[in-house]
């Protein structure tokens, strides 16, 4: 049986692109579930390359899927998110109790 749970994490632009795209995952059913994590501060240079510092809060999306929907999910996720060039990735998730697992594994198609 497949075990690997994960977590797609997205930077966002505002708590509402983070609702939009996890909304769209989900209704989608590459995830079963989403999170919106408030962020204080994001610092970086913007373009790349320049001396110039950008500033901002946009909060983080975490979607729980299969690792087999990353990349589905990923083409989803550039098609709705305002950046250019949008922060995605995934962490493992392990040690998942196998309640769990069955119930993630039965919302995602």
């Amino acid at each position: 049986m497949e075990r690997e749970i994960i977590w797609v994490v997205v930077n966002t632009n505002s708590a509402r692109e983070a609702d939009k795209i996890g909304r769209a995952c989900l209704k989608a059913r590459l995830c079963a579930c989403y999170g919106i994590i408030p962020k204080i501060k994001s610092v970086y240079y913007w373009p790349p390359k320049s001396n110039k510092l950008e500033t901002s809060k946009g909060p983080i999306l975490t979607l729980e899927t299969l690792e087999r929907k990353y990349f589905q999910i990923t083409k989803l996720i550039k098609s709705l998110h305002s950046d250019k060039l949008p922060l995605i990735g995934q962490w493992e998730i392990e040690n998942v109790t196998p309640e769990f697992y069955k119930w993630l594994a039965g919302e995602i198609k």
